[in-house]
């Protein structure tokens, strides 16, 4: 089932948002955090099946809702559950991070 526009939409945003305000190229967030802060229905259970996040890393059509916003999204199963996913920024995002952070450390 591909992912909710409006709410996975809006978290990547979100993340995205939060990655450039703490100048971090990537930030891991629990499930339980993520379902919260997502405003998800899909269940924590859910969450922590690796089925749900395989084709959100693999950034399939219908499931790239978080790369359109620049986070790529990767995890470890352990005992077949996820328990935290590691997003990241898309190459372009994380350039202009750079950029941005190089003009900054020469002014401070």
């Amino acid at each position: 089932m591909p992912l909710d526009k409006k709410c996975w939409g809006n978290y990547g945003t979100l993340l995205r948002k939060r990655m450039f305000q703490e100048r971090r190229f990537n930030i891991t967030v629990s499930i339980e955090d993520i379902r919260i802060e997502s405003s998800t229905r899909v269940t924590v259970s859910g969450l922590g099946k690796p089925g749900f996040w395989e084709p959100i890393r693999e950034v399939k059509s219908g499931w790239d809702l978080l790369f359109k916003q620049g986070v790529l999204a990767d995890f470890c199963a352990t005992d077949g559950k996820v328990t935290e996913v590691t997003f990241s920024l898309e190459k372009s995002r994380r350039q202009h991070l750079e950029r941005l952070i190089e003009s900054q450390g020469s002014s401070v």
